[in-house]
């Protein structure tokens, strides 16, 4: 009886300890981060550096070429350039992944990319579950629309519908304003920027929000661009934008971040905000004046 009893107490034993095991398991916060940690350690392994990206002209879009260029991929390239060298590699292969507004939280927890470098907007709501880089350039949402339409402001579009990208701080900080100031403006959210601004030129929404920066080669690369106009009024919080990364990869963030502040101090980031950015800084269309849309961090 006394071996029974024995026998019994050690089995016990051994399924608790299992059960504090697998507790230990599931809910260490140390733990999870040390899982997520392996970025960097990914990289080395595997020679490759899988970055996110959208049709989001002057920063990331694939031109005529197929190429995927603009100014944070640029950048980009240049953070890569210093990981290779960081991790000892002979090759690092960048794959560039489309994502959209959407799906780019998503393919950062699976893994699908490492990092994006699309436009990201830097926003508190969002840090509970991405990290983000230093900021890189600072942007001001406003009203684009067609000139016919004549609309100068947002009190303009009261009871009106208006077009906006799903899943984007731009959409946030709108329906923000749109509930303070009681305008009873109904929305059309489109999965990319592309077809938000078609619905406003094919006048199936009276406006299109969308930040100064982004609006203008949507404008250029339109058949009539003297048709469009910009609202002088700006809506919103600024719009900081920043690369995006995985939440609890601390040594992974901060080596972009080093990297960063390194090629910003560079003769070669004013080269690349030339070339990119300042064709856009101050542009306006037809009657409205210019307006000081270029922002540095």
């Amino acid at each position: 009886m006394k071996n029974i009893i024995k026998h019994e107490m050690a089995r016990i034993k051994r399924v608790a300890q299992g059960l504090i095991l697998l507790a230990g398991l599931t809910v260490s916060p140390v733990l999870m981060a040390q899982q997520n940690a392996a970025t960097l350690e990914h990289i080395q392994i595997s020679s490759v550096l899988n970055v996110g990206y959208r049709q989001l002209p002057p920063f990331s879009f694939t031109d005529q070429n197929g190429k995927v260029t603009g100014y944070t991929i640029a950048v980009c390239n240049l953070i890569a350039d210093k990981l290779r060298q960081y991790l000892k590699l002979n090759n690092l292969t960048i794959h560039y992944i489309p994502v959209n507004f959407a799906e780019r939280f998503s393919a950062l927890k699976t893994r699908k990319i490492d990092m994006d470098c699309g436009v990201n907007t830097n926003a508190p709501e969002r840090t509970s579950s991405v990290s983000f880089s230093v900021n890189y350039y600072i942007a001001k949402m406003r009203i684009i629309s067609l000139r016919k339409n004549n609309i100068h402001s947002l009190a303009d579009l009261k009871g009106r519908t208006v077009s906006l990208t799903g899943s984007s701080k731009d959409l946030l900080e709108f329906n923000k304003a749109n509930r303070e100031q009681h305008l009873n403006i109904s929305t059309i959210t489109t999965t990319t920027i592309n077809g938000a601004f078609n619905k406003m030129a094919q006048n199936e929404s009276a406006a299109l929000f969308i930040d100064d920066i982004l609006a203008w080669p949507l404008i250029n690369q339109s058949e009539l661009p003297d048709t469009f106009s910009v609202s002088a009024e700006t809506i919103g919080a600024d719009m900081h934008y920043a690369i995006m990364m995985r939440k609890n990869d601390p040594q992974f963030v901060a080596f972009i971040d080093s990297s960063l502040k390194t090629i910003f101090a560079s003769p070669i980031n004013v080269q690349l905000r030339k070339k990119w950015l300042a064709p856009y800084a101050c542009k306006h269309t037809g009657n409205q004046p210019a307006t000081p849309c270029q922002h540095h961090p």
